[in-house]
């Protein structure tokens, strides 16, 4: 079994359902501690760690849009484990009305426009920066197998609306298309500092 990932540590926005979970899982098969973070737990952590052994996994409820508590899910996971070597921003949700319908612009409230962005793109670059002062605190890992040596890797999810348009879908495509020219600004101003950011 691939065990690449062997006991990285690493924490998953969202990892209650949909990609978040499927990467929990994965990164778990691969050898890696996870901190499942989201509103509420699923039990994917349980099935990490009955599958892997007690420790792999340990949850953190952690709300995107509150700063707080993306501050306490890095510091949790670093108490938990000494370290933050990877952080997939997963947390996000998608774009509707009241009335659960698609909407142009004209028609979709301002607040609906307000929570979209919240999390799916300020919770991101917060994410961001919270696990970006941890890695900038850490040492280099020892050498992986291509022989580098990182202070940590951000993951962080957009779309294919990241890079084009979507009809009615006005606040998605905004935080998503921000979100991929945000992992580009990090991923220069970082790179010298080996903190890979995708």
């Amino acid at each position: 079994m691939d065990k690449r990932l062997q006991d990285r540590i690493a924490v998953i926005t969202g990892a209650s359902s949909g990609i978040g979970r499927a990467t929990a899982l994965r990164f778990a098969d691969s050898g890696a501690r996870v901190v499942c973070a989201d509103l509420k737990s699923t039990g994917v952590e349980d099935e990490i760690n009955q599958k892997h052994g007690d420790k792999q996994a340990l949850f953190v409820t952690c709300d995107v849009t509150d700063e707080k508590q993306i501050e306490n899910m890095i510091r949790s996971a670093v108490d938990w484990s000494g370290r933050l070597d990877i952080i997939c921003n997963y947390a996000g949700i998608t774009e509707a009305t009241p009335d659960g319908q698609p909407a142009r612009c004209d028609s979709l409230p301002t607040e609906y426009f307000d929570r979209v962005m919240s999390i799916n793109c300020r919770g991101v670059w917060l994410c961001c920066k919270y696990a970006l002062k941890q890695m900038l605190a850490q040492e280099p890992r020892q050498p992986n197998a291509r022989g580098e040596r990182t202070r940590g890797w951000i993951v962080n999810a957009a779309s294919i609306l990241g890079i084009v348009g979507f009809a009615n879908a006005s606040s998605y495509t905004t935080a998503k298309h921000a979100v991929v020219g945000m992992t580009k600004q990090m991923a220069i101003d970082y790179a010298r500092d080996r903190i890979h950011v995708c």
